[in-house]
């Protein structure tokens, strides 16, 4: 009885036994993808620390990146932006990568524009995940969230 709970919830956790739909929330937000956004990203789990980017059109502008996990204005250091790829893009692409012993545990959408909001993998003893801890669309101003 024990196990079907845990496969239960296991199901719950990846919003249905059948795993999230990492394609239709990507189709999503490329249709839906605003032409300029800012956006950080924190890890949870073993990774800690932010990254910030601010991207106009298809083109990062600006990057930042603190070593804090809930960094305030003063706790970011920009820098040059580094040709990159689109930042939501990435990290559908973290979230979807298992590898070795790890297992997606947990994976939220954004109901808006249906970018990974959050996901986390458990790798044994340690684990590691993101989240979108700041978005602001239809502006390419990287202060919107280094506040």
């Amino acid at each position: 009885m024990r196990t079907l709970g845990v496969a239960v919830m296991g199901c719950w956790l990846l919003a249905g036994c059948g795993g999230p739909d990492f394609d239709e929330n990507r189709a999503r937000w490329r249709a839906d993808r605003p032409e300029e956004y800012v956006i950080s990203i924190c890890g949870t789990g073993f990774e800690g620390g932010c990254t910030l980017a601010a991207v106009s059109g298809d083109t990062v502008v600006a990057t930042a990146r603190s070593g804090t996990r809930t960094p305030s204005a003063g706790d970011w250091t920009f820098a040059e932006a580094p040709e990159q790829a689109d930042p939501v893009e990435a990290l559908f692409g973290r979230a979807e990568r298992e590898g070795g012993d790890c297992e997606l545990t947990r994976i939220d959408f954004d109901d808006s524009y249906g970018y990974v909001a959050d996901y986390y993998q458990d790798c044994g003893e340690e684990g590691s995940g993101e989240r979108v801890a700041c978005f602001q669309p239809d502006t390419s101003d990287a202060t919107r969230c280094a506040e």
